[in-house]
């Protein structure tokens, strides 16, 4: 990793660690002012907007970074087309998310289900403006205005729910409008820097958007199937136990997801890093690098979680909140493999091979499925959890042995430290402590 490779992962770390303080208090406020029940109506609110995106996006993001980062496409043709395409996946996926709702919204409260359907049709464009607004400056490694444009997002919502909480008593469809300002807070101002640069662009190409539906549409099987295997338990727990039951569930996962808004950063990062190595064995140096960096940090992470979290959960968020506990400790278990998993997927999108990402996305789904049926009528919450890890161990396996073939490594080996981390590591101390 060069100075510059330090600078960019210290930036985004910096802001990582300000947006996970923002979201652990965002949770709590929400935690106290909806209780659990309040809680899980919010999460239930969210879930399925943010599933039909997911499914439905066709891993244009990707898509978006690969060409941006490559040098494949001017940024000004990129945002053209991207708002073109962004115009056609809403027109398809909203009437899609009217269609699902009456049928994944039974049993709650009438203004709830009435949130539900302008929630759907307003989340949808602002999610996806706010999220290719920020995918361009990372594409183009402009890392510092990446990391405003994506803070805007956390720090409006906690600010709109403070207001919230002192002008009113919210409720959970209150919050969700809060995420909406939110997102479109972050696409405005990621529209002016963009126009600052010359990047904005409104001319749309068939060529372009071709080539990136076609990117899009290799990686889209993986990321459906992640999606999938990542909401799976959330919507099980949704359809067969309670709101209150989701509220907590949906505690366990805030609290135990944590440490992955840091892999994500590290992956977000790597990905254009690894796509701008011209070699195989400079893929491999860097894809090494940021691989063993997500898994001390996860790790390091995990132990503090696991000493702390039984006092922490029910102080923070409430007593209510308990049961939180054991759910979210069983969770930590996968964060490792699935650390891993994310960062092998960023390197084979960065080699092109976004279509090895599927299978092993497919054999996770297939793990989580029937492991979901089995253990959430036996355990309850601990073994929607349970199931989640299942599937991370499988997918993050299949994953790296694939990526091991394709670079040619062995990907245990990779996860060793080495004599150049440790110089780098010295390098960054030094750089601190002269600054200090």
């Amino acid at each position: 990793m060069s100075t510059g490779g330090v600078r960019d992962v210290s930036i985004s770390f910096a802001t990582t660690l300000y947006i996970q303080v923002v979201n652990v208090a965002t949770g709590l406020l929400a935690a106290r002012l909806l209780l659990a029940e309040g809680r899980g109506e919010l999460a239930a609110l969210m879930l399925w907007p943010g599933l039909v995106a997911e499914l439905g996006c066709l891993a244009l993001s990707d898509a978006m970074l690969y060409r941006l980062a490559s040098g494949a496409s001017p940024a000004r043709l990129v945002c053209g087309t991207m708002l073109a395409l962004v115009a056609a996946l809403c027109a398809v996926l909203v009437p899609v998310g009217f269609a699902i709702l009456p049928f994944v919204m039974p049993g709650h409260d009438a203004d709830i289900v009435a949130a539900a359907w302008w929630y759907m049709a307003l989340y949808l464009p602002t999610y996806f403006l706010s999220l290719f607004a920020a995918n361009m400056f990372q594409g183009q490694l402009d890392l510092v205005a990446w990391n405003v444009v994506r803070a805007v997002v956390p720090t409006l919502y906690l600010a709109g729910i403070v207001v919230l909480g002192l002008a009113i008593a919210p409720e959970a469809p209150e919050f969700a409008a809060a995420n909406i300002v939110a997102m479109l807070a972050s696409a405005a101002l990621g529209a002016v820097l963009m126009a600052r640069r010359g990047w904005l662009g409104l001319r749309a190409s068939g060529t372009e958007a071709r080539a990136l539906v076609v990117y899009g549409a290799k990686a889209h099987a993986g990321e459906v199937l992640h999606s999938l295997r990542q909401k799976l338990d959330q919507a099980v727990v949704a359809t067969m136990m309670t709101a209150s039951d989701l509220g907590i569930y949906a505690v366990a996962l805030t609290v135990a997801n944590g440490p992955l808004i840091l892999v994500q950063t590290i992956a977000n990062i790597a990905f254009p890093k690894i796509s701008a190595q011209e070699t195989q064995a400079g893929k491999v140096v860097v894809f090494g690098r940021y691989l063993r960096l997500a898994l001390v940090l996860v790790a390091a992470i995990d132990v503090v979680l696991w000493a702390t979290n039984a006092w922490i959960i029910p102080l923070l968020f409430g007593a209510p909140f308990a049961p939180a506990v054991h759910v979210a400790n069983i969770c930590l278990v996968g964060l490792l493999p699935f650390a891993a998993k994310l960062l092998c997927a960023a390197a084979l999108k960065a080699c092109d091979r976004a279509l090895a990402i599927p299978r092993a996305e497919l054999w996770g789904l297939v793990a989580v499925a029937p492991s979901l049926l089995v253990l959430v009528p036996a355990f309850g919450l601990a073994g929607a959890a349970a199931s989640l890890v299942i599937a991370q161990g499988v997918t993050a396996v299949l994953l790296a042995r694939r990526l091991g073939r394709e670079l040619d490594m062995h990907p245990l080996r990779m996860m060793v430290p080495n004599a150049e981390d440790v110089r780098l590591l010295r390098a960054a101390i030094a750089r601190g402590l002269g600054r200090g």
